[in-house]
């Protein structure tokens, strides 16, 4: 090895040397500014939980001023209301005399809106009433079959008036404990569905039966199917969706919203089953002992 040898490998020794050492001195920089940053962002990352707390318990304030303005509007309202809607009936019975056709279809005119009105306020007492985390069940011991027969029975007439034919394949359930008036919301909720978004002249399929330790009810429609977006919001508060009622009927974009507080509040659950243009499923279940 010449001397030459020896020096350009001593340089390359050095050179190496202070690489390294500048390497370390930089990896240090860097763990400095890195644990600098790491300070700076627990105490930017502790700003921000104090202010989305604060945000938060905001908006809780919030929603219980709403909930409790909502209860006490849609209280206020339903008395007068029913009291419009029950004189009207009433005027169109004739009980107090005859009425010229010009009047009947006033009155009918009156009779439909405030009957709308009525069932919208119920809905928004119904949210405010839930949302606020009041929701009390009555359970009692009654017979799903025979609830469901009630409550068909109530809706023949609306579905009469599209020609819609209700099938009904009920499996004998024994009795069991539940809230016979929120479940009957449930049912009278999602029947109507069905009756409002199917075509003239369909038919509308429902069972009843037992799934392990829980009653499932199911109501099948020949509407217009609902799509994936609409199925992320379907049980969502005020959500419209992208379909509409087949004769024009009215939707508050409650009820659903409803329907899932109930059934949740029962231990149970609700879901839909549907495609875009191929009808719906809507399933709920409710466990037969009580929670």
């Amino acid at each position: 090895m010449n001397a030459e040898d020896i020096i350009g490998g001593a340089l390359k020794d050095r050179r190496s040397h202070d690489l390294a050492q500048s390497k370390l001195v930089m990896e240090l920089l860097a763990y400095k500014a890195n644990d600098r940053d790491h300070e700076i962002n627990a105490e930017l990352l502790g700003q921000l939980v104090l202010k989305y707390a604060e945000a938060e318990r905001k908006l809780t304030e919030l929603n219980q001023l709403k909930n409790k303005f909502l209860g006490m509007a849609a209280h206020d309202l339903r008395n007068p209301l029913s009291s419009i809607r029950g004189f009207s009936e009433i005027l169109l019975l004739e009980e107090t005399g005859p009425l010229t056709e010009g009047q009947k279809e006033f009155l009918a005119i009156i009779n439909k809106t405030s009957d709308e009105m009525l069932h919208m306020v119920n809905d928004l007492l119904d949210v405010s009433v839930i949302e606020s985390g009041k929701i009390d069940l009555n359970l009692k011991l009654y017979s799903a079959q025979k609830l469901l027969e009630e409550r068909i029975r109530l809706l023949h007439i609306v579905a009469d008036k599209k020609q819609i034919i209700i099938n009904v394949d009920r499996a004998d359930v024994p009795d069991f404990s539940f809230d016979t008036n929120r479940i009957g919301q449930v049912i009278d909720n999602l029947i109507s569905n069905a009756i409002k978004f199917s075509p003239i002249g369909s038919k509308i399929d429902i069972s009843l039966k037992q799934v392990g330790g829980k009653v499932e009810i199911a109501v099948q429609d020949d509407g217009p199917g609902i799509s994936p977006e609409d199925r992320k919001k379907l049980f969502g508060t005020f959500q419209k969706l992208s379909a509409r009622p087949t004769a024009g009927e009215k939707s508050t974009g409650l009820g659903l919203a409803i329907v899932k507080k109930i059934v949740e509040a029962h231990g149970g659950d609700v879901w839909v089953e549907s495609a875009d243009g191929a009808g719906s499923i809507f399933k709920f279940n409710i466990p037969m002992e009580a929670r």
